[in-house]
């Protein structure tokens, strides 16, 4: 997607989309951080109280409706600092109710090679917990944008029991063409897991930095299984065949080697 400012024109493409990715008849479908909203950190406060709500109920029927999960890549959600936020991860259960929030742990405080800053800590609190829950059966973690660069976190929704983590995120071009899909692939074949990584694209309206797009959904071994385009918004999907995870788990058992936990 390429989110703007307008939170209700960007709910309702996040839902026409869903309605595409319906036809595929998923067990989950999962949205970009930051889906329905990018704009002024003036905002914030309204969108927690406003847009956030309409996001939550609007999936959650949806989700009824089609009796299928979704993966909300992050909503604003109020905090006890009432001048800061989190960035939180919903998943919603095919039965339309929240099944787990995760609040994104690191935050990106950084200074791009252009030499524009940015400091999401000034508009957000950090998370402070792993999580993980159960789609069909099969454990998930979850984990937002820039945690993609601590390899711990994966390393501690693995010995969770992880089989797949989602990645919503809003990389930017610079750092997204030097570096995003090397680590998720990193990040897939040291867990043997799957990635799923639905990602922003387009400019962000008010800081004018770009994003890269490139959507990804890779398997255990490292291979790209599906590809989204660096400037289109579009579905992208893929069937996630769990034998073949479970038998390279049997066949090359890097995970029960592991001696420093």
């Amino acid at each position: 997607m390429s989110a703007g400012s307008d939170a209700a024109r960007n709910l309702k493409k996040s839902l026409a989309l869903s309605e595409r990715a319906l036809q595929n008849r998923p067990d989950i479908v999962a949205l970009p951080e930051n889906f329905y909203w990018r704009g002024p950190k003036q905002a914030l406060a309204r969108l927690a109280a406003e847009a956030t709500p309409a996001a939550l109920d609007a999936f959650s029927a949806l989700a009824r409706k089609s009796r299928t999960a979704f993966l909300l890549g992050s909503i604003i959600e109020p905090s006890r600092d009432k001048r800061r936020f989190y960035n939180t991860s919903v998943l919603i259960a095919s039965s339309g109710k929240i099944q787990t929030r995760y609040r994104k742990i690191h935050l990106f405080d950084v200074t791009l090679p252009q030499g524009v800053s940015i400091c999401e800590s000034e508009t957000c609190c950090a998370g402070k917990t792993a999580v993980t829950a159960l789609i069909r059966g099969r454990r998930a973690g979850f984990a937002v944008c820039y945690d993609l660069r601590f390899p711990e976190l994966f390393r501690q929704l693995m010995h969770a029991g992880s089989r797949m983590i989602f990645l919503p995120a809003n990389f930017t071009r610079e750092t997204g063409q030097a570096h995003w899909e090397t680590l998720i692939r990193a990040r897939a074949i040291e867990n043997q897991v799957f990635m799923i990584a639905p990602a922003q694209t387009g400019t962000h309206p008010v800081t004018g930095v770009a994003s890269y797009g490139n959507s990804l959904i890779v398997d255990p071994w490292g291979q790209v299984l599906a590809r989204g385009s660096l400037s289109r918004e579009e579905v992208v999907w893929a069937d996630l065949d769990w034998g073949i995870q479970d038998r390279l788990r049997r066949r090359f058992p890097v995970l029960q080697h592991i001696r420093l936990a």
